[in-house]
């Protein structure tokens, strides 16, 4: 039997403020499988879904609807004159000239290598003030960098009933930054960690929160969008004010709580490589399959017509 889902919302009137709807934030949470990915069921029908183990709405802190985009690039020695080659090489040219290019660039890396080594040796070429010429490019490194956003919530919760939902809240998210034990007991003497939640984090405007009969049904599409995330620091202060105080059962009149998600996903490129720039580049690998098809049937006609040849001809036939 799947475990009860827990679902929250706080403040307790999330997505009904404001005359236009509230703002506010849902924090869906998922068992993962792998670095990668979340458990899935399968359900009689043969659909796969992720379940969820919780579902937390909140309201939208000040400084948190900040995002970034990071290229990585790198000035690597060389690259400029290997791209020229490369040009040549796709170019609209005889295999001769393509040939002729190449070996060009080659030897003005070789040579410019080679006077630079020279020039650390002996300052031949800086002393008359010059500087033998690199090459230089920047190049494309791939992406490295999973993006992280940071929420830093204020707790002032107002009666019992309030205190209760926010400790509940703070639980269920330390749940979702620790590891499990692969033994399933719990124990730290199992042999291996469980990799700890996956999350989604999306905005939404009005409704009526996680909680609610509509909850979640009104994304804000003005917004950035956050990929799957780990959270990678959780940090709660219980006095924030430097002064320590309680309500009458023991709760915290405040909690501040700073939690860092940093995403599982690298974000790429999805506006180029569909539409007209897939089907173009789906023609051109059609193109290259029906050409590389053809010079198979080519090779295995010339094989064929070469044994043909080289083959004795038939007893009493004159060769």
């Amino acid at each position: 039997m799947s475990a009860e889902v827990f679902i929250a919302d706080f403040p307790p009137t999330l997505g009904f403020e404001a005359n236009a709807g509230q703002h506010y934030m849902i924090i869906n949470s998922y068992e993962s499988k792998n670095a990668v990915s979340s458990t899935t069921v399968t359900s009689s029908a043969g659909v796969s879904t992720e379940p969820q183990l919780s579902s937390i709405g909140l309201y939208i802190p000040a400084g948190a609807l900040t995002t970034s985009y990071t290229g990585n690039y790198e000035g690597k020695e060389g690259a400029a004159t290997a791209a020229r080659g490369m040009n040549a090489v796709t170019g609209d040219q005889s295999i001769l000239s393509k040939i002729t290019d190449v070996l060009n660039a080659a030897g003005q890396k070789i040579t410019s290598g080679a006077a630079m080594k020279a020039d650390q040796a002996t300052g031949f070429f800086s002393a008359q003030g010059k500087t033998p010429n690199n090459h230089m490019a920047l190049v494309y490194r791939g992406p490295n960098t999973f993006r992280q956003h940071t929420f830093a919530f204020k707790f002032f919760p107002k009666n019992d009933k309030e205190s209760e939902t926010v400790r509940k809240i703070v639980e269920e998210l330390r749940f979702g930054t620790l590891p499990r034990m692969s033994g399933g007991s719990g124990q730290i003497s199992d042999p291996f960690f469980k990799s700890p939640r996956h999350h989604t984090i999306n905005f939404y405007k009005g409704g009526s929160g996680a909680g609610g009969a509509g909850g979640g049904t009104m994304q804000n599409s003005k917004l950035f969008t956050i990929g799957k995330s780990v959270i990678t620091n959780l940090v709660l202060n219980y006095d924030p004010q430097s002064v320590v105080s309680f309500h009458n059962d023991g709760s915290p009149v405040q909690i501040d709580m700073t939690i860092t998600f940093q995403e599982i996903e690298l974000q790429i490129n999805t506006k180029d490589s569909t539409g007209n720039g897939r089907d173009e580049l789906a023609t051109a690998v059609a193109q290259n399959q029906s050409s590389s098809q053809t010079t198979s049937e080519q090779q295995a006609e010339q094989q064929r017509v070469a044994q043909d040849i080289q083959a004795p001809p038939p007893t009493g036939v004159p060769s």
